[in-house]
């Protein structure tokens, strides 16, 4: 017999960080969009977290939020992300939204939708500490086992090792998950995995001053029937990521690049966001902080990461000298025996360094001393 199920159209959205306020406007603008895109293509709309920025969201960021989702007709079904998580026992934004009647907010619980013979069974695990969340999906589904004959969807809001390379989930574990999908949010960037059973749609707005952001931005609709995830690229402020690296750069020469390169840019982009790092190495004598850069605009961002490495060198050093029992305060003072090494004989670096971390008057008194004694030997 020819089966007359209608299958169903699933929205998928994620990390909207409504309110966050490098770039406020854009987080309601680009949000608002998506969700009335979405609005015409699905039967319902998943959000997997982080609809909010803050925990305690401003009055008028709780407004817009309301406005927002009850323009939108379709059944919407949220959880919460780690920036609304709070302790149980307190309400968070999203109990909010939920009491206005803008959304479904639903957290360790299983909510089944049903459309002309189809069954979507779809289980809700809001944002918790890393290190819980396996048990806490575990515990869940003992008291939610999956529907017959429906299709079973996991939303969670955590970390997964293998994309992030932190403490998380692990696509092991998730693989072995009774369910046709897992949707996770908190991941800015999209990805799918596990041969499309794992999505992560992504988020709607730049949070992150980094390359991967510059990929595009979008939603997932998921389709009941095929199985099949598609994601749709929606239209957003461009955001253009460049790096520059120098080799013992000065700093004039430094500035200038940089300026030339912000008026290149803005230029050719008006209205983007622009990040632009500056990395590699100083000329000798030169800090990071020596370099003074003043953006063009406000949506122009420079980040200086210039003599990064040879820090994170003495990092390293640091802590293989700590393995084999030498003080930080003796790495200091062999560091700066190095450093003075062939220039500054006449000073006695040890006593020199034993002065300046105990009390920095002690230790100029004793360049004084020294320059004082100098003069005296002249004359």
């Amino acid at each position: 017999m020819f089966s007359s199920i209608l299958f169903m159209k699933i929205g998928v959205i994620s990390d909207l960080h409504l309110g966050y306020a490098r770039f406020e406007e854009d987080s309601y603008v680009q949000a608002n969009k998506m969700l009335k895109e979405l609005e015409k293509k699905v039967d319902f709309i998943i959000i997997a977290g982080d609809i909010f920025d803050s925990r305690i969201p401003k009055l008028e960021t709780i407004r817009k939020a309301v406005e927002i989702f009850k323009s939108i007709k379709i059944q919407k079904i949220a959880i919460h992300g780690n920036h609304e998580r709070r302790t149980k026992g307190f309400d968070n934004p999203l109990d909010v939204l939920a009491s206005a009647e803008a959304l479904e907010y639903l957290d360790e619980k299983q909510k089944i939708i049903e459309k002309d013979g189809e069954k979507v069974a779809i289980l809700c695990v809001g944002s918790v500490p890393e290190e819980q969340a396996e048990e806490t999906i575990k515990m869940i589904l003992e008291k939610n086992k999956p529907i017959p004959d429906a299709t079973n969807i996991l939303v969670i809001h955590q970390n997964i090792t293998e994309i992030v390379n932190q403490n998380g989930l692990t696509l092991e574990f998730l693989k072995n998950l009774p369910f046709d999908l897992i949707i996770n949010g908190h991941i800015h960037k999209r990805y799918e995995k596990l041969g499309g059973k794992l999505i992560v749609p992504g988020s709607t707005v730049i949070t992150q001053l980094k390359k991967e952001e510059t990929e595009p931005k979008g939603y997932v609709i998921y389709d009941t029937k095929t199985k099949k995830a598609e994601f749709c690229e929606s239209s957003t402020r461009k955001f253009i990521y460049e790096e520059i690296v120098f080799d013992k750069g000065g700093d004039v020469e430094v500035v200038e690049a940089v300026e030339k390169k912000m008026k290149e840019l803005r230029a050719a982009n008006p209205d983007a966001i622009i990040a632009i790092k500056i990395c590699g190495t100083l000329r000798e004598g030169l800090k990071a902080s020596d370099i003074k850069i003043k953006s063009l605009d406000d949506l122009i961002f420079v980040s200086n990461e210039l003599n990064v490495a040879e820090i994170n060198e003495k990092i390293e050093e640091i802590k293989k000298l700590r393995g084999s029992n030498i003080s930080v305060r003796e790495f200091g003072r062999l560091e700066l025996q190095r450093k003075l090494e062939g220039k500054l004989r006449i000073i006695k670096t040890a006593e020199f360094f034993e002065r300046l971390i105990e009390d920095e008057e002690q230790a100029n008194a004793y360049l004084e001393q020294i320059i004082n004694d100098l003069i005296t030997k002249k004359e």
